[in-house]
């Protein structure tokens, strides 16, 4: 006979809900269903339910002042934050293995893009810092996932604001890739003489990295609470922890290009190679997951008022300046 539980979690605040919802969705057994009733329509909820396969979701009750979701175990469960956990232990020695480096592969051919954040978040919530699950997994997250994410992300056309952040997003690749290029060549120098010509390249860089502020703003100020406002918490925090960390690298490799005397060369050539490998690793990497993960999530979420009014958000507060030029004056559509 299968058991059912009902948690109500109308009134609390997001880590209430949490500390409820997601100890009592793992806690099912097959057949059993647990019952969440709730004050607004839980969308993401069911989106990263969904995405993992293991539940049968359906609505009991759909508003307007209470929702009524069920939900049902329908698979064995998957220790899939398990073998994450696992994982980032072994890494954590150092060198990685052949072994472990195809177990990591393996796992994330085993789940999509919500999943992998879902997961992320609930070992967040477990004391494991972002930095540990970025440093150790990105790059085999990334070699693995580029081209399955890629193709199965949903379109959307100008002027929609999300299409607007992915077009500045291949511009900013761009130039993350001409830094790297750059500070690959840097290493072979040893005067501001040998820099040379490269030194005028780093400048224009640096101020279109400088230049993105905008778009950050938009992201933080319009998209983000938006998401916070659905629920979606922890993929917006850990989005606005980057820019930070990305908006001081950024602003110091801006200060170095325009103010190399400040320092002899070769302190000058460490710190240049340093800030400039950083962020081109890590900011794209930063970019693979808002456009994958955190801009499919909206795109699910979010409603069509919604994204008019974000648009408009977004046109008081500016663009880059290497910005699409058919943004302004349109309504945020969705491609067919």
């Amino acid at each position: 006979m299968s058991n059912v539980r009902t948690i109500d979690i109308k009134g609390l605040q997001h880590a209430e809900r949490e500390a409820l919802i997601f100890p009592g969705v793992e806690s099912l057994t097959d057949g059993d269903m647990l019952r969440i009733v709730v004050e607004f329509n839980p969308v993401p909820l069911v989106y990263m339910l969904n995405a993992q396969g293991e539940y049968d979701i359906a609505y009991e009750k759909e508003g307007p002042d209470e929702w009524i979701l069920n939900v049902k175990r329908t698979a064995p469960r998957q220790d899939r934050k398990g073998q994450f956990k696992e994982l980032l232990s072994e890494m954590k020695e150092g060198e990685v293995s052949a072994e472990t480096r195809d177990k990591a592969k393996q796992l994330f051919q085993a789940v999509d893009a919500t999943t992998l954040g879902l997961l992320e978040q609930e070992l967040i919530r477990e004391g494991i810092s972002h930095d540990q699950i970025r440093k150790s997994l990105c790059d085999i997250h990334l070699e693995v996932m580029r081209d399955s994410l890629v193709a199965q992300r949903k379109e959307v056309a100008s002027p929609h604001p999300v299409h607007t952040l992915m077009e500045e997003h291949k511009i900013i690749v761009e130039s993350l890739n001409d830094l790297d290029a750059l500070t690959r060549r840097m290493e072979a120098t040893d005067s501001f003489e040998a820099f040379g010509a490269d030194l005028e390249r780093l400048r224009d860089i640096a101020h279109h990295l400088v230049e993105a502020e905008s778009h950050h703003q938009r992201e933080e100020d319009v998209l983000f609470p938006r998401l916070e406002a659905h629920d979606v918490v922890e993929p917006p925090e850990i989005m606005k922890q980057d820019h930070v960390e990305f908006r001081q690298r950024k602003q110091e490799l801006f200060r170095l290009a325009h103010n190399p005397g400040s320092l002899e060369y070769h302190a000058f050539r460490a710190r240049v190679i340093e800030l400039g490998q950083y962020l081109a690793k890590e900011l794209e990497s930063h970019i693979f997951k808002e456009d994958n993960i955190l801009y499919q999530i909206a795109l699910q979420v979010l409603s069509d008022e919604e994204w008019q009014q974000v648009k408009r958000d977004c046109d008081k507060i500016g663009y880059c300046c290497f910005s699409p030029e058919d943004i302004r004056g349109e309504p945020a559509t969705e491609a067919k």
